[in-house]
């Protein structure tokens, strides 16, 4: 890893878990795990997602993707020979992110081991449901077709646990507001930085039944490269134009045609934020601002209509904000959120939508919570909050208590640390 931090070898799966070659010396010959992290765009080392997905021509007729993507996960020959012999496992970690369509035939050819020598660390909670039919005939390959060990690892909510003890001063502001009944100048708060189809779709209802002006809102807009990287503004243009096209009609698909000119607008609002640098991925932000001058949040998930339920950092930080929240995503992301021992606040929220499987529908019944969720009085809404408040603490607690769960690795490699005592007094 040349001069680059190797953490400290750990316990794994009742293994012994390594970081680099240099560290098999302190085993002394017993079996252990070597790790790999695969992350996208801000993580190292990174595989674009299209190399791991459905694309079957590319990557395989290739060559000099596959060659790269070896330089990108460099390991030693030995290191292979002591996988595909079963002294060790291969543990490829993809955590950060919720793909199910995983082209297992190329990650073999990548790292050049067995599949059943892989453990599979991912995102997606229940990945054996992504054996259910979806678009067949265009997808031929998914997570769980494969004698790859999978493993759901909740990297985020470990994540989220971690940013806790910044933000006590935060988390105490926003409990004393909720106590003394403050009227917030907002109804609502909506991130959606990344382009999604779902997003567009959710952005244009609110558009058209006027609910934008009472939340705080963020739209990373549909941007466009230059053709031959020029910086041409008139070739940025005409691709954004072209994205914008394509993108429309898959948009169609999640709302009624009444939408039209409100998806037309939103495709073609350029990026828009509260004072915030759209450029930069917001995962391990927290704006306490916003949270502040808002009662709730409205979660767009990174996916919606994939199969699996893929949780990332937007499911927890709710409970990191002390506000409730309502969750368009994949059918059923509610009901996890549940099995994970949270309260989803179901007294004073109806997510009667995280059980319908159709995705129009689901998006219009959850359409109608918000329009309801925002046309309750500042009053009410205030009220409500105070009636929520030994809710938002006991998920406060758990959040808290998530970080005793054994076996989920993270990125932080530094000893746990203890969460401040205010943070536990406040909580008490």
């Amino acid at each position: 890893m040349n001069d680059e931090y190797i953490p400290p070898r750990r316990k794994f799966l009742n293994e012994h878990l390594i970081y680099d070659a240099t560290q098999l010396s302190e085993i002394e010959g017993d079996n252990y795990l070597y790790y790999v992290r695969l992350t996208t765009e801000f993580l190292h080392p990174a595989f674009d997602r299209w190399v791991l997905g459905n694309n079957q021509e590319q990557p395989e007729k290739d060559p000099q993707i596959r060659n790269a993507c070896r330089q990108q996960c460099k390991i030693p020959s030995f290191i292979k020979d002591d996988i595909n012999s079963g002294k060790a496992k291969l543990v490829l970690d993809y955590s950060t992110e919720g793909y199910w369509d995983i082209d297992w035939q190329w990650i073999t050819k990548i790292f050049e081991v067995n599949e059943d020598r892989i453990i599979w660390l991912t995102s997606l909670y229940n990945f054996a449901d992504c054996r259910k039919e979806v678009n067949d005939e265009l997808y031929h390959i998914s997570i769980d077709k494969t004698s790859a060990e999978v493993r759901y690892n909740p990297l985020w909510e470990r994540i989220i646990v971690t940013m806790l003890p910044d933000h006590v001063k935060d988390i105490e502001k926003q409990l004393n507001l909720i106590d003394s009944l403050h009227k917030r100048p907002l109804m609502a708060i909506t991130y959606n930085r990344r382009t999604h189809d779902h997003r567009v779709a959710l952005l244009s209802k609110l558009l058209y039944h006027n609910e934008l002006d009472n939340m705080i809102w963020s739209w990373g807009g549909v941007t466009g490269e230059p053709l031959f990287n020029n910086g041409n503004e008139f070739a940025q243009h005409a691709e954004r134009q072209q994205r914008i096209q394509q993108i429309t009609p898959r948009v169609n698909v999640f709302i009624s045609p009444k939408y039209n000119d409100s998806v037309k607008k939103i495709l073609q609002t350029p990026e828009h934020s509260y004072n915030e640098d759209m450029s930069v991925n917001k995962a391990f932000d927290m704006n306490y601002s916003h949270i502040h001058d808002t009662y709730y949040q409205v979660i767009t998930e990174t996916l919606y209509e994939q199969p699996g339920i893929f949780l990332s950092e937007k499911s927890y930080k709710p409970f990191l904000s002390g506000q409730p929240f309502i969750l368009c995503g994949q059918h059923h992301t509610i009901e996890v959120i549940r099995q994970q021992g949270y309260d989803v606040y179901d007294k004073w929220i109806n997510h009667e939508y995280d059980n319908i499987i159709e995705d129009r529908e689901r998006m219009s019944v959850f359409m109608k919570e918000v329009l309801r969720l925002n046309s309750l009085s500042h009053e009410e809404w205030t009220k409500m909050l105070k009636e929520m408040l030994p809710t938002i603490k006991k998920n406060l607690k758990h959040l808290i208590d998530s970080n005793d769960k054994k076996d989920i690795l993270s990125f932080n490699f530094s000893e746990p640390q203890p969460m401040p005592q205010r943070l536990i007094d406040i909580l008490s």
